[in-house]
């Protein structure tokens, strides 16, 4: 009887086991997917910090896409000036650290152009965004972000992000624009 019921319970554990084996696949499947080429890390990082109010967002997925050492910038530039007021460097922890408004405002950037430019194992591009926030707490606006990214032979990884947005004394050129 203790044999049959030692059975049962290893026979329970594998199944149980197993039934959630299929569930935890599918998070890995996209991890590695969004790593598998340039336009496919791009398109992860948009979709990781877009969504409605009260989404949270994914930041494990987020944190895949980056290298262990790389860095996020960000410009701002004074319209009373032709100067840059303000560049601040973050970690991708640091970075994330600041996106709690994400998710209680419920935030929304997606890319509508990008010229890409590689050599071997290095990529850089400049992805124009479009950006609006829902509870309209912030005018819509876009932007351009540079990246660099890496590929090391089995993925890509972002190893920094430059960024600012477009302003009433800076607007994005046409040719980093969508062609009509």
């Amino acid at each position: 009887m203790k044999k049959l019921i030692a059975i049962f319970c290893i026979v329970l554990f594998v199944s149980a086991t197993n039934g959630t084996k299929k569930t935890e696949k599918e998070p890995l499947k996209t991890l590695v997917n969004d790593t598998k080429s340039v336009q496919n890390i791009l398109d992860a990082y948009y979709d990781c910090i877009s969504g409605p109010i009260g989404e949270k967002r994914d930041f494990e997925r987020l944190k895949n896409l980056f290298h262990p050492e790389a860095r996020l910038i960000y410009s701002n530039w004074s319209n009373e000036t032709d100067k840059a007021y303000l560049l601040v460097f973050k970690t991708v922890e640091e970075f994330i650290s600041k996106l709690g408004y994400l998710d209680k405002k419920g935030f929304y950037e997606h890319e509508v152009s990008n010229i890409t430019h590689s050599f071997s194992s290095v990529t850089q591009v400049f992805s124009t965004y479009r950006f609006r926030v829902e509870d309209k707490s912030i005018p819509d606006g876009q932007g351009i972000t540079s990246y660099d990214i890496f590929y090391d032979g089995d993925r890509y990884w972002i190893l920094s992000m430059f960024w600012a947005a477009e302003n009433q004394k800076y607007k994005i050129p046409k040719k980093y624009l969508p062609k009509k």
